[in-house]
């Protein structure tokens, strides 16, 4: 068995009127910068063998929580579900407009013409590099250098961000070179370095390390893969100190809709988030600021 499960069953969706309110006012402008949502399944069909079953979640769902949360911003990250098919991210774009940004995934072959004006022109502002794929099938060292390589030429030539949605153990080896690629990284959920799958304190320091290159950002998102324990201390651990570290470059997300635990309360985890950190204007800037930089928001 690999990092990731083979395929996992999705719970059911927790409804918006069941999810708490937080116990703070969202700051106006607050970004959702990690989140999914997905069509119809005979309109939008998966990959042949997705690493989940259909969660729902659509979009009317989503705009339900983010109403009760307070979130006015929101980027819709390209589920590895509908792998380098794009549509429904950019459906959700245009029927959400400019408060929505995506982040899309390309095939590894040369894209048409005209193809990054376009997705550009529609929100599109991050290429995700989907790294865990690439390790479900045994990919050798050289080969997710590789990788970013390529997508770091196709973002920087159109002004985007690269998105790593990764095994901590791939980011282990990883980290020294996202500085070198020349375009922003963001990295999913904290670096994915958790300690079950191996990974140590060091390497956790060596990835902090690599934001003091400014060209990493870090989403503070899905506490629940980080954690082994119930109570997430490890992954409340990790944001702490990756705040402490590089405030300027964090970002918040809430995972909707948490797959393959689709019952999470959303609202604990903006509860999280205070916990994390309590300061106001520290937390503006992480839910504000820092998205309106790295997702071109005017």
């Amino acid at each position: 068995m690999t990092v990731r499960e083979a395929k996992w069953s999705c719970q059911p969706i927790r409804p918006a009127h069941e999810v708490t309110r937080p116990a703070i006012q969202m700051p106006a402008r607050a970004c959702d910068t990690h989140m999914h949502a997905f069509g119809p399944p005979d309109r939008y069909p998966s990959v042949a063998a997705p690493r989940y079953d259909h969660p729902g979640g659509s979009l009317q769902q989503y705009a339900s929580v983010a109403a009760a949360l307070g979130i006015e911003r929101m980027v819709f990250v390209q589920p590895s579900f509908y792998g380098t098919d794009n549509s429904f991210v950019l459906e959700a774009l245009d029927k959400v407009g400019p408060s929505a940004r995506g982040v899309v995934i390309l095939p590894d072959t040369k894209v048409a013409p005209g193809t990054l004006e376009d997705l550009h022109a529609k929100g599109v502002r991050g290429l995700r590099v989907d790294l865990f794929s690439m390790h479900d099938r045994g990919a050798a060292a050289s080969e997710y250098l590789q990788a970013l390589r390529r997508a770091a030429a196709l973002a920087r030539s159109i002004g985007w961000h690269i998105e790593l949605y990764s095994p901590g153990v791939v980011m282990r080896g990883l980290a020294e070179h996202l500085p070198d690629l020349g375009v922003a990284v963001s990295a999913d959920h904290m670096g994915y370095m958790k300690s079950a799958h191996g990974l140590t304190d060091t390497d956790f320091q060596n990835f902090i390390a690599t934001l003091k290159s400014g060209q990493v950002w870090v989403k503070l998102t899905g506490p629940y893969r980080l954690s082994d324990d119930a109570d997430w201390r490890h992954a409340d651990d990790m944001a702490r100190t990756l705040i402490e570290a590089a405030p300027e470059r964090m970002l918040w997300g809430t995972d909707w809709p948490h797959i393959p635990d689709c019952g999470l309360d959303t609202g604990a985890l903006v509860d999280r988030l205070v916990r994390w950190c309590p300061e106001d204007a520290l937390r503006t800037r992480i839910l504000v600021d820092n998205p309106a930089r790295l997702y071109d928001y005017v």
